[in-house]
């Protein structure tokens, strides 16, 4: 190896690699969305440990969200995007991207039970499109500004 100030070259292109390691990681990690309401109980699964939500609490990419028989949760999303679950339910958010100035945008969610309302932000006025929601049954996108999805 050769010498360069005092790090080896392998040792400056290791350093490298877990610093873009890191650096993906918190892009991965970046806050997409706050609950605005809640009620009795609402939680978000995330990495596996599950979070009570509560007014202000922060909502994540990944993150599953769910309530209990009785409770129901409203999320405002970055891009301006409300989203309401309703009793028993459960979404996971797979994928929020938003970056409008490259017209880089996406909203996807899995909705596994319950009842869901959306009203569309930035996201689905830029790319109509890039609004999806998974269902066990079927895939929707959205291709107007609300959505009612009711999975039982």
């Amino acid at each position: 190896m050769i010498l360069k100030g005092k790090l080896y070259v392998g040792q400056s292109t290791l350093l490298m690699v877990v610093l873009m390691m890191f650096s993906s990681i918190s892009l991965a990690t970046e806050r997409i969305g706050l609950v605005k309401t809640y009620q009795p109980v609402a939680t978000a699964i995330r990495n596996g440990v599950e979070v009570k939500l509560e007014v202000g609490s922060e909502i994540f990419e990944g993150d599953t969200i769910a309530t209990d028989s009785e409770g129901a949760v409203g999320i405002i999303f970055s891009d301006g995007a409300v989203l309401t679950l309703g009793p028993s339910g459960k979404l996971i958010v797979e994928q929020f991207l938003f970056k409008p100035a490259e017209k880089n945008v996406s909203f996807l969610s899995r909705v596994m039970k319950g009842s869901v309302a959306f009203v569309s932000g930035a996201i689905g006025r830029i790319s109509p499109g890039s609004v999806k929601f998974v269902t066990p049954t079927a895939t929707l996108g959205l291709r107007g500004t609300k959505i009612l999805i009711e999975v039982e």
